[in-house]
């Protein structure tokens, strides 16, 4: 079971989550809180594999909370839950580490996905989100970066389909190859571009200016 902590302010989509994941026998809600005020010293209590944070909340915001969790837990896998799809919303989310980023609107099946997704290490983009970040990414020019260079044309193809919102097994379809294979070249890109995330590698690509 994947073990999840939740931090959300909306009472009924609080509940309404905390109801899916009591049928779930593949996620465990631990605990859900309404705001994110005390999210360090929860988290290092409750130990999740997974955090689902709401952006707009009282005391603090989830986009902030997530720098500090990222300077007190740096390992903490944060996926960002919300209502919002704009792009400044997303990109700071990606800067600060975001391991995801799924609206509300989403199926809660497909929520569940996501959050097995990013425990995985695949990370999560919602269509939508995916398209812009694949937008944003392919209409820059390439930058001779010398990580990007180092990277094998089938590690540049599998980093562009995870750009692209991908899932391994989709990637692994999509390339004629393992989800095992998927995974090495994942973990190699991560090696190379000096990340630790689906997130931090997209945000240096979108630096470096890669493109297609």
């Amino acid at each position: 079971m994947v073990r999840v902590i939740l931090f959300e302010d909306n009472r009924n989509f609080r509940e309404a989550l905390e109801l899916f994941f009591e049928d779930s026998e593949k996620v465990y809600l631990t605990k859900s809180f309404e705001d994110a005020t005390k999210a360090v010293a929860q988290i290092k209590e409750y130990q999740p594999d997974v955090v689902l944070m709401d952006i707009e909340m009282p005391g603090i915001s989830g986009l902030d909370a997530m720098k500090l969790i990222k300077a007190e837990c740096p390992n903490t896998k944060v996926m960002i839950q919300t209502q919002f799809e704009d792009d400044h919303r997303l990109f700071v989310a990606l800067c600060r580490g975001a391991w995801g980023y799924a609206l509300k609107s989403d199926s809660l099946d497909r929520i569940e996905t996501a959050i097995l997704d990013v425990h995985q290490g695949g990370g999560y983009f919602s269509p939508a989100i995916a398209g812009k970040v694949a937008r944003f990414f392919q209409e820059k020019e390439l930058k001779a970066d010398p990580d990007f260079c180092n990277l094998t044309t089938r590690e540049l193809e599998v980093l562009k389909h995870l750009v692209n919102g991908k899932r391994y097994q989709e990637i692994a379809n999509a390339m004629f190859i393992s989800y095992e294979g998927v995974h090495s070249h994942v973990k190699k890109v991560y090696e190379k571009l000096h990340v630790n995330s689906k997130s931090e590698a997209i945000v240096k690509a979108i630096d470096a200016k890669l493109t297609k």
